[in-house]
């Protein structure tokens, strides 16, 4: 089969893309490590567990407000596997997980080794997780299984003449909640039924930080009263139109966190900006950072608190061919979001925010100087992003509590 083909080869190349890279060192040694965990994995015989299985962050984000209105209402196990390192690293300590894995290899044997290991008793794949082998498994042993948050488009594998096998698969789900009426219309249309649109967890996610956010002292000192630009996930190609951007407009503060966190990367990011006064997060306290221009955020899991603090952002993404990244944590603070011209159709959120007024796209250096100081010398079209970002928003939310009453616990 062409798929096994796929399957055993991505694995040969991670080995040997493992001996000079680093993500694919992580994702190598991580999955060889996953065997022995899940055999020494605590599997407590009285109580249900609940499988979530995540591409990267940004699914996780998706599955967490499940995963946390469960812990909170039921007596329940949860197992949480990552394909990527760039989500196992981070959320390897999960505190509401019971265990957290990389996923092996989609074969048949291995997916009966972790289906033995961990028996779950619902299983949640995030997105665009379609993996044949794990998803003919889990049905066989008649284990409810879910696709949350997902989202189609007409060209995928799935609606092709050659895609039959993964077709297949999405029609093994007991239910898969869709982010929006497009992608419902289209698998209904492919003659798949077993489709309710709930729209996407992350809304309800945003929306939680927003009414708690973490409190953050450095971030607020180097703020004082100034405008702050919030460069998030960002790339060279959006931090370098920040840089410009400054050049001519030096009343305002900027914070990069930049989409990956090395220390090469963190090098790169201080290059782009070496004329300039910056300082890590990692480096500052409240006296020092108050008079930078800069500050780089060489850690992960602060930017969607960061936002609370800002007044435009950029997000990272639209100028590559990867993908845009979380618009929605920006959103929710309602401030406008500037993103490049590629990937659009592939976010329903970035299409949504964009008609209500919150999120602009810019294709070039003149067309975000020329947006953004339309907003930083017009308090009134600030004000008018967060009406319009509070209304568009607001709808949206309440995902997760329609996808747990149709799951079967």
């Amino acid at each position: 089969m062409i798929y096994d083909l796929a399957i055993a080869l991505y694995g040969l190349a991670i080995k040997s893309a493992a001996l000079f890279q680093t993500k694919a060192k992580l994702l190598n040694l991580g999955r060889k490590n996953t065997f022995k965990q899940l055999t020494d994995f605590n599997r407590e015989p009285f109580k249900k567990l609940a499988w979530f299985h995540c591409a990267s962050l940004g699914e996780f984000e998706q599955a967490r407000p499940l995963i946390e209105k469960l812990k909170a209402q039921q007596n329940i196990q949860i197992a949480v596997s990552f394909f990527s390192p760039s989500g196992y690293e981070i959320r390897k300590n999960y505190e509401l997980a019971d265990v957290v894995f990389y996923l092996p290899a989609d074969t048949p044997k291995n997916a009966a080794f972790v289906l033995n290991a961990i028996t779950p008793d619902l299983v949640f794949f995030v997105k665009y997780e379609i993996w044949l082998h794990y998803i003919k498994v889990i049905k066989q042993r008649s284990i409810p299984m879910y696709l949350i948050s997902a989202t189609f488009r007409p060209a995928q594998i799935y609606f092709k003449w050659y895609g039959a096998k993964f077709k297949h698969a999405l029609k093994s789900f007991d239910l898969i909640f869709t982010q929006d009426h497009t992608s419902t219309h289209i698998l209904q249309s492919n003659g798949i039924t077993n489709v309710l649109m709930t729209n996407d967890t992350r809304y309800d996610r945003v929306y939680q930080t927003c009414q708690n956010p973490k409190s953050l002292p450095i971030v607020k000192a180097f703020k004082q009263q100034q405008p702050l630009l919030i460069v998030g996930s960002s790339y060279a190609h959006e931090e370098k139109l920040a840089a410009r951007f400054f050049e001519d407009n030096k009343n305002i503060k900027i914070i990069i966190a930049p989409h990956e966190i090395s220390d090469e990367r963190i090098g790169e990011v201080e290059g782009i900006f070496k004329n300039l006064s910056s300082i890590r997060y990692s480096l500052a306290d409240e006296n020092s950072v108050c008079d930078k221009q800069i500050l780089i955020i060489d850690n992960i899991g602060l930017l969607a608190s960061i936002y609370q603090y800002g007044d435009l952002a950029i997000v990272g993404g639209g100028f590559g061919k990867k993908g845009i990244h979380n618009t929605l944590e920006a959103a929710t603070f309602g401030m406008p979001i500037f993103i490049g011209p590629n990937n659009h159709d592939k976010f329903p959120e970035v299409n949504l925010l964009h008609g209500a007024g919150v999120l602009f796209y810019i294709s070039s250096q003149e067309d975000l100087d020329s947006k953004m100081l339309s907003f930083i010398n017009n308090s009134n079209l600030l004000h008018d992003v967060k009406q319009n970002s509070s209304k568009v928003m607001a709808p949206h939310r309440g995902a997760t509590n329609l996808i747990l009453s149709n799951v079967k616990i």
